[in-house]
């Protein structure tokens, strides 16, 4: 059976008490409407100021929850990702005192992106492939109480896991009666690592299966990603690698996004804050090292294929 939930009510907060919205079966299709993460107080186009008007309380909102029925708690909840239809835009910003590099960005920003169906050429000199996932996919926690949405967790939750595209399967550990699947934070493409705080945040609408399977929990999420893990643009082409090392793999990720700036800014001539946010929409972050004590080292990976013209500028 396929339903439908809409987005005239949401919750932004965990709690397992939260009334079930739709009780539905195993195998059942489910599409749902969700807000962008700021529960629609953004909208396009909007001031600065208006925006530094956000009530952070509403953040995040999620549509749910979502009954399977006879979901029990020691169940395994598959939730099967079919589609994502975003509504051609989104938005991503600098937030005071938030993100990896708070100190050297202190100043609010937000750029708005005009989506393509597959693409996005809102930010100069840049094309990024659209890879929409949601940012938050979950079920109600075991603790009873109420809880923000920003702390992910065995649950599910806030992970920001880019990889949960269209294609893939999220298995999620039942704790309550009928499980409480909601989800929110939907976002039109991401980097690993979200560095300036946000993706490219969109409203948009999610359509899954469900799946229940009786006492064979997940000790925490687990995702099966059997597309390829990023977009046909990136597969191919030179990717830019910068590497750092500290003890600390935080300093380390730090000084990888503060090079990426400059290498953006030197390159195509963007802002430092346009820089900062196209980091956190595109640039890879991975550990390659942790073995040599005791020094970690983070490298960022950004794809050649973003550049509209190619250049013989060299990064610092």
């Amino acid at each position: 059976m396929k339903h439908y939930v809409d987005r005239s009510k949401i919750v932004n907060r965990w709690n397992r008490d939260t009334p079930i919205r739709l009780w539905v079966d195993s195998g059942d299709e489910v599409t749902l409407e969700m807000k962008d993460a700021s529960d629609g107080q953004v909208q396009l186009g909007m001031s600065l100021e208006k925006f530094a008007e956000l009530d952070p309380s509403r953040i995040h909102a999620l549509t749910g929850p979502i009954g399977i029925n006879g979901a029990e708690s020691g169940d395994r909840l598959i939730v099967e990702i079919l589609s994502y239809e975003h509504e051609g835009w989104a938005w991503t910003s600098i937030m005071p005192g938030l993100g990896l590099l708070p100190v050297d960005f202190p100043d609010r920003f937000i750029h708005f992106w005009e989506l393509e169906e597959t693409v996005t050429r809102s930010m100069p000199g840049l094309e990024i492939p659209l890879a929409p996932f949601c940012g938050i996919i979950g079920v109600q926690p075991e603790e009873k109480g109420e809880f923000r949405t920003r702390p992910p967790g065995t649950h599910g939750g806030n992970m920001d896991v880019r990889h949960l595209v269209a294609g893939s399967r999220l298995h999620l550990p039942v704790y309550v009666p009928g499980a409480g699947l909601c989800a929110g934070d939907a976002h039109a493409a991401q980097g690993d690592g979200e560095v300036s705080i946000n993706g490219m945040e969109a409203p948009m609408k999610i359509t899954f299966n469900v799946h229940l399977l009786k006492d064979v929990a997940p000790s925490g999420p687990y995702i099966e990603c059997p597309v390829p893990l990023e977009p046909e643009a990136f597969r191919e082409c030179t990717h830019h690698l910068f590497v750092e090392s500290h003890a600390d793999a935080r300093e380390a990720a730090k000084q990888v996004v503060r090079r990426t700036v400059d290498y953006l800014c030197r390159r195509i001539g963007l802002s430092p804050e346009q820089a900062y946010v196209t980091c956190s929409v595109v640039l890879r972050l991975k550990i390659s090292q942790l073995v040599n004590i005791p020094m970690i080292t983070v490298t960022g990976y950004l794809p050649e294929a973003i550049f509209l013209e190619s250049s013989d500028v060299l990064p610092n």
